[in-house]
């Protein structure tokens, strides 16, 4: 006899909860990543994937370490690893009640900024004098290639 009264009395617990979760307006927690250079402008690959120029926001789920690479004409590449630490809502054990009884939104906003540094402009004359060096270097070694073996 106290088994289906034990039974109702869960079910009950639940739709309680499920109510009350549903009254207080949960939308649970948003975490959003942005990212930011100077110059702005740069193109983004998270994680080796295109997700557009800076600035630039992303929504992600995990923490954990993000590779971002950002791309700009006359800037050399920048690759850099951010690590989205985890906030106390989200440990496990609090992060059922973060996400399922705190009413509202909880946003979890962080921020990654990248600064890229110019290309060095090489004058054409440094490149052919470092061209002919290395043509004057083949030749000789060549030239010693073949005295050996005569």
């Amino acid at each position: 006899m106290h088994a289906p009264f034990i039974a109702r009395a869960v079910v009950a617990a639940a739709a309680a909860a499920l109510a009350f979760s549903c009254l207080t307006g949960c939308n649970a927690v948003k975490r959003r990543l942005t990212i930011t250079s100077e110059p702005s402008g740069a193109l983004v690959y998270l994680n080796d994937k295109e997700i557009g120029r800076t600035p630039i926001s992303q929504n992600f789920t995990y923490s954990g370490s993000y590779k971002i690479r950002c791309l700009k004409e006359g800037y050399e590449m920048e690759e850099t690893y951010y690590k989205a630490g985890t906030p106390w809502y989200l440990y496990p054990g609090i992060d059922f009640i973060s996400e399922n009884f705190v009413p509202g939104e909880i946003r979890d906003e962080q921020r990654c900024h990248v600064n890229l540094t110019p290309k060095r402009q090489v004058p054409e004359l440094e490149i052919m004098e470092a061209a002919n060096k290395l043509r004057e270097e083949a030749h000789s070694d060549a030239s010693i290639k073949r005295a050996n073996a005569n």
